[in-house]
């Protein structure tokens, strides 16, 4: 059996000491650290990882990338993100993006294999506290700005659909008014439309298998056997080309949905001469401008939300700090000895500092008060990377103390952030069996074994309970869609074994026939009887990447 603490890594989540101490029921923040992990850390196997380079296709249920079929992922990303986010309505308050897109791909105006493409690979990252939605999202975000694109914000709270929504999406056979229509019902008028399409068809093209009556036969050749006819000459790079080469009518000409010689489906042509190319040329103004309009329209296509839904404010390093603890877990031992492990999270973003070599991190007790303990974090060597807003840097550190003193938070670098010890998962007491495979986003994690994890729990208490009871929240498929949804009808119940300083320590063995997806997908919430979840969000099985 091995120790929890190598795969898993949010038994605690910190804040910034701005803002309230961490509550476990603050969801929107597990949520906010979950999605940063995917966005801002390094992993060989992370999200970025089908979208680079730009031009790459990965189709989750095969072994390895596949770049002979003319297909591109980044592209696919936006694309699903448009067809979930159109059909919703700002006059009812309902849709948007709400990932029912998985509901909907049997729909002529869905055709092709980029919806479940997407939400495929994106299953892979979803869990507990990270919507489907949010990851729709956040593929839009990561495709943009890693092809060379603006930062469109990223904000988190997405809720999912669990049925499909109103059809409506325009088809290159859609008549001008309608297609206005349907986004005017989206809450965009004539010229955003115009400019949400140009800059949607910034990257890609069009596929002979997906609309014959767009593209001839005569597109499929070698390493192109889906037939696509790109949109320009940079088809891996979200710059201004697609929309030059149609306002001075040179390389691709805006496209095959301006140049087919099938009328009947020159969408993009319709659109652009709607407003006799008004829009379309002053987006060709300048490679600034066109950034700009497509990173405030595809900000608000992706915040199209229900009335019901709040999301967060933006994950920004910029506008918020860009160092972080991250990766952190709590652990205490039958001597009463206290340890807070992790990494500290640096991203050098424009204008910021370069990475110092060592970090100093003090604790605050439990009583809220600085004390003399502390620990180094040497930045390392190897778990470094850079993503969309600059190098990013890690700094593992080990803080140990005594049971007594507890834990309230630690200050870095002048900045503090807020931890509470009142109930925790502890590693040194847990375990599982066996080891699931290798994390990857491929069809090698969809074996399934029986697993058996020990979760032992430490709880601050005058007054223990006699049991506590954990709650996994367990990825299983759901009916009419690729997108899985959370089971919580697992539960087993922790019993009392002893006590150390003033925890009270819980523990349980339980099995579960698993497939190494859903194991890597899996949470654990943890509550005394009649209380809200003391641990939340805790996963035995916390993928490497």
């Amino acid at each position: 059996m091995l120790p929890l603490y190598s795969f898993f890594s949010f038994c605690l989540v910190a804040v910034n000491s701005v803002q309230a101490q961490y509550i476990p029921t603050d969801t929107q923040a597990l949520t906010i650290k979950e999605i940063e992990h995917y966005y801002l850390d390094a992993a060989t196997n992370g999200f970025f990882s089908a979208i680079t380079p730009c031009t790459n296709y990965q189709d989750p249920t095969a072994p390895a990338p596949d770049n002979t079929l003319g297909m591109q992922t980044a592209a696919e990303w936006i694309r699903t993100a448009f067809h979930d986010f159109v059909t919703g309505s700002i006059f009812t308050g309902l849709g948007g993006l709400d990932a029912s897109i998985g509901f909907e791909t049997g729909r002529r105006e869905n055709v092709g294999a980029a919806f479940n493409d997407a939400l495929l690979f994106f299953s892979f990252f979803y869990n507990a506290q990270v919507s489907m939605a949010d990851l729709i999202a956040l593929g839009v975000v990561t495709s943009v700005a890693n092809c060379g694109g603006p930062k469109v914000p990223m904000k988190v709270g997405r809720v999912d659909a669990t049925a499909a929504g109103p059809s409506g999406v325009p088809e290159p056979e859609t008549s001008i008014s309608d297609t206005l229509n349907e986004f005017n019902t989206a809450g965009f008028n004539d010229g955003d439309t115009v400019t949400l399409t140009a800059c949607g068809h910034s990257m890609g093209g069009v596929h002979r298998n997906i609309f014959p009556q767009v593209v001839p036969a005569s597109a499929i050749g070698p390493n192109n056997a889906d037939g696509r006819v790109p949109f320009d000459e940079t088809v891996a790079v979200f710059d201004v080309t697609t929309v030059n080469d149609y306002v001075h009518w040179t390389g691709a000409k805006g496209g095959p949905l301006v140049t087919t010689t099938n009328k009947t489906v020159q969408s993009d042509l319709r659109l652009y001469t709607y407003d006799n190319n008004q829009t379309i040329t002053q987006l060709s103004q300048s490679s600034a401008y066109f950034q700009s309009q497509c990173q405030g329209v595809m900000q608000r296509m992706i915040e199209l939300v229900p009335y019901s839904v709040r999301l967060s404010a933006p994950i920004d390093p910029t506008t918020t700090t860009n160092l972080k603890p991250a990766a952190i877990y709590l652990s205490v031992d039958w001597k009463g000895n206290m340890a807070l492990s992790g990494f500290m999270r640096y991203v050098q973003v424009a204008g910021a500092a370069a990475p110092p070599g060592t970090l100093k991190i003090t604790l605050i007790g439990r009583n809220g008060q600085t004390t003399a303990i502390s620990a180094t974090g040497t930045m390392s060597a190897s778990d470094t990377g850079t993503g969309i807003w600059g190098p990013t840097r890690s700094y593992p550190f080990t803080l140990s103390f005594p049971a007594t003193t507890g834990l309230g938070g630690i200050s870095v670098s002048g900045q503090t952030f807020s931890f509470q010890d009142t109930m925790f998962v502890v590693p040194g007491m847990s375990n599982f069996s066996p080891t699931p495979p290798t994390f990857s986003t491929t069809s090698s994690l969809n074996t399934v074994s029986t697993y058996t994890v020990n979760i032992t729990v430490a709880y601050l208490t005058t007054a223990p309970p006699a049991s506590l009871t954990a709650t996994f929240n367990i990825p299983v498929p759901q009916a009419g869609t690729v997108s899985p949804t959370i089971s919580t009808s697992t539960t087993a119940t922790l019993q009392k074994i002893g006590t150390v300083g003033p925890f009270t320590i819980f523990s349980v063995i339980t099995s579960k026939s698993l497939s190494a997806k859903q194991v890597y997908g899996t949470s654990v919430d943890v509550a005394a009887p009649g209380q809200a979840a003391g641990v939340k969000f805790f996963k035995p099985f916390n993928k490497a990447a």
